[in-house]
């Protein structure tokens, strides 16, 4: 991964990632038991840029409370986390929350193991408090994240890992569902996840056949008002697509929002939901008569 958009030197080339940006990929790319190879163009003089040093400090300021959960760690046993990642290591869970549960209540999705211990990295004398859920285990946290970026619940556990099969989105305290597009399973060719300068997105969509599904859990039977969050590049507006929920359906039409970085949000419509349990969205092309469908950053349901 590049610090701006370019992997050498450019003096004119100002778009850089975020620290926040780079530490969550630093973290996605080891739930998922990668390396992440960040990239430092020196100048001609040999030097480190500034914008690079204060982003490796900021990123290193990370590390130093929280690389136990990065260094030496493997995969998530998650498919998804929809308040984060997951790494682990023999006889530990290290949760890492982007975002904070407001009602300070984070569901581990189909946990089985028994939880002998939790607390954070950044305070491991402070024992967290877990309690079983339906299909999961609810950790207790404190009302203030420790870290705005990301912050790690370790969780001790006894034997192997064991996650039953469930859907790991879940609907929100307020009752919200949230879908991003780091979470979708993005069926086709083309189609695929684009991240860093403001475009955390489904993008690169120019097949009409290709397609993207979320499955989430849903406690709240009830009427939802679906929002969705794209970007379309001037000339390339007028796809049309369709929002599937069951045997339910919303048509929509792309406008042009000036680039691919430039997001808007429209309400698609509403739909009933009646009954609790998993279900699944889809959002499929119809037509496309630009360079491709849209930049899909999020579909949301609120109740």
């Amino acid at each position: 991964m590049t610090m701006n958009d370019t992997w050498g030197f450019k003096k004119n080339d100002h778009n850089w990632k975020s620290p926040e940006t780079l530490i969550r990929q630093l973290v996605d790319a080891s739930s998922k038991g990668g390396n992440y190879l960040l990239n430092v163009g020196p100048t001609p003089d040999g030097l480190i840029p500034s914008p690079s040093v204060e982003r490796l400090e900021a990123m290193g300021k990370w590390m130093k409370v929280n690389s136990e959960s990065i260094y030496g760690s493997s995969a998530s046993v998650f498919p998804k986390l929809a308040w984060g990642r997951c790494t682990v290591k023999p006889g530990r869970l290290y949760l890492h929350v982007f975002d904070w549960p407001a009602d300070g209540k984070l569901e581990v999705p189909g946990l089985k193991n028994k939880v002998k211990k939790a607390y954070l990295l950044a305070d491991k004398k402070a024992r967290l408090q877990v309690t079983p859920g339906e299909d999961s285990q609810i950790v207790s946290l404190p009302a203030t994240a420790p870290d705005p970026i990301a912050s790690v619940v370790v969780l001790e556990i006894e034997g192997q890992p064991e996650v039953a099969a469930a859907a790991s989105l879940r609907q929100g305290s307020d009752g919200v569902v949230t879908l991003v597009a780091a979470d979708a399973i993005v069926h086709g060719q083309t189609a695929k996840l684009e991240t860093g300068g403001n475009r955390d997105s489904i993008g690169f969509w120019t097949n009409p056949a290709d397609f993207v599904t979320w499955d989430f859990k849903l406690k709240q039977p009830g009427t939802y008002t679906v929002e969705i969050t794209y970007a379309c590049e001037n000339g390339s507006g007028g796809s049309q697509y369709r929002i599937l929920v069951g045997d339910q359906k919303l048509d929509g039409t792309i406008m042009e929002t000036g680039s691919w970085g430039d997001f808007i949000t429209e309400t698609a419509g509403k739909i009933t939901l009646a009954q609790p349990g998993v279900h699944q969205l889809q959002v499929k092309p119809v037509q496309k008569p630009g360079l491709a469908v849209m930049n899909l950053r999020a579909v949301i349901l609120k109740p």
